[in-house]
């Protein structure tokens, strides 16, 4: 029987994912070390239990029929869990309580940008697995994609989305999609040409001046899904200590054109005349006062392109050679290190460093090895949805 590898825990693999290929096309001593040898993080990342949370409130909001607020609860209910469990936060992420404010935003601004999006009829964390050799010795050999949405356009074709919780929102000029390689990768598994990314961009808790923010409830003739400019920031016991955080805010132009009028103001008497100023701005209601609570930095993003026909052949093309390579790599037992300390900037960072530098308590420090008679199932979903910051 023809297989690929076999796992940490024994088992025969005949098949390769966009995220196992990537990992030994960046480094095969990585692949072996995760997916053969059975090291992972010793630290549960923030970033990993997040997205899950975010994805699987999604999916239940579906489910219950978009009752409102209803996958706003389910995430709520999801992060709890992780309270009182460590985990790692980056400087974004913050800590559990940002995180709890972030997820519960994200799922509030799913419900109100939902009717604006291509997801209808959507299913859920679908496999499409195609093998590239039907016929031959090495028939048994698949690529195998895991696809986060399946959606339904308005004319009838099929859509793939890739649900993302990032740092950074995607690059979003037109086409520039269609040259993502693992979505290339799925429209070749999947036949499916038309992709999409839902990202869910993460934001900090700071708020001043300047910062974009989205209206999470309507404030009066303003609708929730409404885009503004923060002016200034109101922080909580600056008067009252009861009182809640607030912002002024107000759309970009209008704030843009006071902003522009204040700058001329200048000399005796300015101060006074720059109160008057802004006073007659948010008395006519050009800018609010709005709770803090209601509204978010937080961003959800629509990307979505064709992949072109004429890729597809490259796509399946090139995971057959990276396939062969990993095959012939087990055979061999040849795992060399290509990792970069320069650029790109790899070894730095790597959870596995410690295994190259020979550091045995670096590898204490960072990794844990699951058994052979562990169950590897959750590793495997951990390896296969490690986000990109």
């Amino acid at each position: 029987m023809t297989l690929l590898y076999k796992s940490a825990s024994g088992k025969e693999v005949r098949h390769a994912s966009y995220s196992a290929i990537s990992d030994f096309d960046s480094c095969p001593r990585l692949f072996k070390l995760s997916r053969i040898d059975g090291y992972k993080d010793k630290d549960k990342k923030c970033s990993f239990e997040f997205g899950k949370a975010v994805e699987d409130a999604v999916q239940f909001y579906h489910a219950n029929n978009l009752k409102p607020g209803d996958g706003i609860d389910e995430f709520k209910r999801i992060w709890l869990k992780w309270k009182e469990i460590p985990l790692v936060y980056t400087s974004q992420e913050k800590d559990w309580a940002w995180a709890y404010r972030m997820g519960a935003d994200f799922l509030r601004l799913y419900e109100i940008c939902l009717p604006d999006l291509p997801i209808r009829n959507p299913k859920f964390q679908l496999n499409y697995a195609k093998p590239l050799w039907p016929g031959t010795d090495l028939a048994e050999l698949e690529f195998t994609s895991f696809i986060d949405i399946l959606s339904t356009l308005e004319d009838g074709r099929r859509i793939i989305v890739d649900v993302k919780t990032q740092k950074n929102p995607m690059d979003s000029t037109p086409g520039m999609m269609s040259l993502d390689p693992q979505l290339k990768d799925y429209a070749w598994a999947s036949g499916i040409r038309e992709v999409g990314f839902l990202c869910f961009v993460k934001s900090s808790p700071s708020m001043k001046k300047g910062d974009s923010v989205t209206l999470l409830e309507d404030q009066g003739d303003w609708k929730a899904g409404r885009v503004l400019e923060v002016v200034r920031f109101i922080e909580h016991g600056v008067s009252d200590p009861t009182e809640e955080d607030k912002i002024v805010a107000g759309d970009t132009a209008i704030v843009q054109l006071m902003d522009a009028e204040l700058a001329e103001i200048k000399g005796k008497g300015s101060t006074e005349k720059k109160a008057e100023v802004s006073a007659a701005y948010l008395a006519d209601g050009r800018i609010r006062v709005i709770l803090r609570q209601n509204v978010t930095k937080c961003r959800l993003q629509w990307v979505q392109a064709t992949i072109p026909e004429e890729d597809l052949p490259d796509a399946g093309n090139q995971i057959g050679h990276k396939m062969i390579q990993i095959k012939d790599a087990y055979e061999k037992n040849f795992w060399p290190k290509t990792g970069g300390v320069r650029w790109p900037v790899k070894c730095p960072n790597c959870r596995m460093r410690g295994h190259c530098l020979n550091r045995p308590d670096l590898v204490e420090q960072l990794l844990v090895k699951i058994g052979p008679a562990v169950q590897e199932d959750e590793w495997l979903k951990e390896l296969e949805s490690e986000e990109t910051e």
